[in-house]
């Protein structure tokens, strides 16, 4: 190991130790005071601060049994959340992204939420008011670990003076597959003459999730025995499709330029026309550019889906008063839930525009896309999972346009069904 990198490697170590000791000290009884719950949360600084300031102050100041002490972690979570448990020091409330859900609950690590959920009188706990189709990420082996506190559907973000200039009219709830490679097709465009294509209808790099394309075909990635594969016709159909957008209909740059260019960047640089991205992303307001929100179209037979991401939050197995913890933790995701929008919950999604009001004019597309939003499969090793078919089938496909079934053939692991869901 170079010196360089030892150094590196050695003040990761002493500042996950610091953080480790810190939690420890806090814990600490302190006379007959609230008790302390730390709570682990991602993000850049100025979201931490709101969640600070919209979320856990007003917590802290409304009661006396225990107060909330936000640790946040903006870089390299998941690695530095595992670390800490793995040392004893566990923060009592965290945030987990969906893929980690199913391992985590899997080793142990999350505490069993079922019976407290179930018997908790309040709407934030009250199970039938969220979506159906993001809670299977949070059980394992029937049991609940954690809820929601953001549920993101995919939607088409679209640059309108591009659609405009073009004379093709804005995408309609009615859009297919059809419609959205003929719109792209006149979007792709070599504006300045000189030979080459330098506006496009669309762009692609492994997002949009294939899965998406495979639920709109009327395929899946889950098959009769409830392990995952990838072997439905209908999902290699899908496959070969979202390939075709930069091979065969070549309404889609190359992997080559996306890389160089910057992905969502030629989005923003009024090079791209259409763009998939999350129903909270910050698309829909970029200076200098006019942008509507549109539902992704649907598949050839109209069969509408679309991906969505969510992130929960969750109580370690190991906190010293399950109780508290599980108050504190209700009051954590009741409030993020009326801070972040969208919210996985039928009453907070009618509740859009004054959660976040810069989400106003979106906000109907983004109703429309919850009702027929999907998770994807849920692995106890989903992480590794969906690192191996990245590695192994989208970005060969994606680079070579080589057919699907050829990529899946040629690889044992693609070939293979997986790890039974953990549900």
């Amino acid at each position: 190991m170079r010196p360089s990198t030892l150094g590196l490697f050695a003040g990761l170590i002493l500042a996950l130790t610091g953080l480790t000791l810190s939690i420890a000290h806090h814990r600490r009884p302190s006379g007959s005071g609230p008790r302390l719950i730390t709570f682990t949360a991602w993000g850049a600084a100025e979201e931490i601060d709101q969640l600070q300031r919209l979320v856990i102050d007003p917590i802290n100041a409304r009661q006396q049994r225990f107060r909330l002490q936000l640790i946040p972690i903006p870089n390299d979570y998941h690695t530095k959340l595992t670390t800490m448990m793995a040392g004893g020091a566990a923060p009592d409330l965290f945030y987990l992204s969906q893929e980690y859900v199913p391992a985590f609950a899997a080793q142990g690590a999350l505490l069993d939420l079922t019976d407290r959920v179930a018997q908790d009188p309040r709407p934030v706990t009250d199970l039938r008011d969220y979506y159906p189709s993001v809670l299977d990420i949070y059980r394992h082996q029937g049991r609940l670990y954690g809820l929601p506190w953001i549920a993101q559907p995919i939607i088409l973000y679209c640059n309108a003076a591009l659609f405009r200039q073009a004379g093709v009219p804005l995408p309609t709830p009615d859009w297919r597959w059809d419609d959205f490679i003929h719109a792209g097709q006149q979007l792709t465009r070599d504006v300045d003459g000189d030979g080459r294509i330098d506006q496009w209808g669309f762009i692609v790099n492994g997002w949009p999730p294939f899965a998406m394309f495979a639920w709109q075909n009327g395929g899946d990635l889950i098959d009769a025995t409830g392990t995952a594969s990838l072997s439905d016709p209908k999902t290699i159909e899908a496959l070969d499709f979202y390939a075709g957008l930069i091979h065969r209909d070549r309404i889609a740059p190359p992997l080559s330029l996306v890389s160089e260019a910057g992905f969502s960047d030629l989005f923003r640089a009024g090079k791209v026309a259409m763009f998939m991205g999350g129903a909270a992303d910050d698309l829909d307001r970029l200076p200098g550019l006019e942008v509507v929100a549109a539902q992704v179209p649907a598949g050839p037979t109209g069969l509408r889906a679309t991906f969505a991401w969510t992130a929960g939050l969750h109580i370690s197995r190991h906190t010293a008063d399950p109780d508290l913890a599980f108050e504190a933790w209700a009051q954590v995701l009741d409030g993020i839930q009326h801070w972040k929008a969208p919210a996985p919950r039928r009453s907070l999604a009618q509740q859009i525009e004054q959660i976040d009001p810069r989400k106003a004019a979106a906000a109907p597309v983004i109703r429309a896309a919850m009702a027929y939003m999907r998770t994807p499969p849920v692995l106890d090793q989903q992480v590794q999972w969906d690192t191996r078919v990245s590695e192994e089938l989208i970005d060969p496909l994606l680079r070579t346009g080589r057919p699907a079934a050829e990529l899946i053939a040629s690889s044992p692991f693609l070939r293979s069904r997986h790890e039974p869901l953990g549900k």
